[in-house]
């Protein structure tokens, strides 16, 4: 037996490939510091606890969850768009739960397109996007995020491949972006309203890392539109609430988008578990924790900042909780020699190959590394003496 067509392309998800070298350092005994796969160490917010704790008693004889979500999950998410971004989402016909973004985004395809439709994505990106236009029966379209032009679409370049290819119906935007850091102006997200109404094409926005940032809050697609009929965002608490481990999220836009969205998930699963829901609605009501866990993250940001200015590297960390670090050598050559950077004591630092998070020419992406911030403050200060100490030895660049 073999595996389908399809699933030959994408035999290995990305990142665990990166798990795999981590493993194998650690056999031969060395500790890692773990900057790779950006899962939160930090606790889930202990509301969201206590709402599971909450909703497990409330739906115990509730049976199968709704398809759409919670109506009580539906406001929540409703009034912390409304809070957050001063949007109005009507949660009876604009918004749907999801299991965090992951899946969703892998999913939405299948909503919305036929086999042969092109989809446009980012160069360098998550690579769901690609995942789910490949497996959706779609073609894979490519827009340039470069260092040159401080990794942002450029408008013109968008316009130019919209209109070669007709048969592009949906793209792809994520801002904060992850990996690069950056986050969009509200120019780039009125230009992109207006060349999708222009060409009639969804924006499906991944606003995943909207939480996550120092001092200037990141935007929302919604907010530059009245009109929603070719918008559609994708909110995860999994960064926000440190809530990886719950998988709830929700998917916000125009109502025709989310009615054909709401019609496929109901041929997908079976919905959200309603406790997990009832938790999501705690954590979506309180702003403290989400507060905190900005401040945790930019003050281990501080320290690898400093850290990498001493060693002499060119970096971004505008928001997200990672940083998009230039190194001299391939990624993976880069990657390999800091899992066992410090052998004299057995310690290493892991980090994401850029090409790994490659989805077009893996080349692009190569001078580059990522790196999570979610290892402890103790271990991110171990990690940045260590990059202090043997800045000095060119290996490192």
């Amino acid at each position: 037996m073999e595996a389908s067509i399809r699933m030959k392309e994408f035999m290995t998800y990305a990142f665990a490939e990166v798990d795999r070298a981590r493993d194998e350092a650690q056999a031969k005994g060395f500790r890692i510091i773990d900057f790779g796969v950006g899962d939160p160490t930090d606790p889930l917010y202990k509301g969201a606890i206590k709402g599971l704790q909450i909703g497990a008693e409330k739906y115990a004889r509730s049976g199968y969850p709704s398809y759409i979500g919670l109506r009580d999950f539906r406001v929540a998410a409703s009034e912390w768009l409304e809070r957050r971004f001063g949007v109005n989402a009507d949660p009876e016909t604009q918004i749907t739960a999801t299991a965090g973004s992951k899946e969703a985004i892998f999913h939405f395809p299948f909503s919305v397109l036929n086999q042969n439709d092109a989809v446009l994505m980012p160069s360098i990106g998550y690579p769901p996007y690609k995942a789910g236009t490949v497996f959706a029966g779609c073609k894979p379209v490519f827009y340039s995020l470069t260092e040159e032009n401080n990794f942002l679409p450029q408008i013109d370049e968008i316009e130019n491949v919209l209109e070669k290819n007709r048969k592009i119906r949906l793209v792809w935007i994520n801002y904060p972006n992850n990996p690069t850091t950056v986050m969009a102006s509200k120019d780039f997200y009125r230009s992109i309203i207006e060349l999708a109404q222009k060409h009639n094409v969804i924006v499906a926005s991944d606003e995943a890392y909207t939480e996550m940032y120092e001092k200037e809050k990141p935007h929302s697609i919604l907010e530059f539109a009245d009109d929603w009929s070719n918008i559609v965002v994708f909110q995860s608490l999994s960064k926000r609430s440190n809530a990886t481990g719950l998988r709830v999220g929700f998917a916000v836009g125009g109502k025709k988008i989310i009615n054909y969205y709401r019609k496929f998930r109901t041929q997908l699963d079976s919905g959200v578990a309603n406790a997990i829901q009832e938790a999501a609605v705690y954590a979506l009501r309180d702003e403290g924790h989400v507060a905190e866990m900005r401040q945790s993250y930019n003050a281990k940001r501080k320290v690898m900042k400093s850290a990498l200015k001493s060693a002499g590297f060119k970096f971004w960390a505008d928001a997200t909780f990672y940083m998009w670090v230039k190194v001299r050598s391939g990624s993976v050559q880069f990657a390999k020699r800091m899992l066992t950077l410090d052998t004299a004591r057995k310690r290493g630092i892991n980090v994401t190959p850029g090409r790994m998070v490659s989805l077009a020419n893996p080349a692009d992406a190569d001078p580059y590394v990522r790196l999570a911030l979610v290892p402890s403050m103790e271990d991110t200060k171990l990690a940045a003496e260590m990059l202090k100490e043997y800045s000095e030895h060119k290996v490192l660049r």
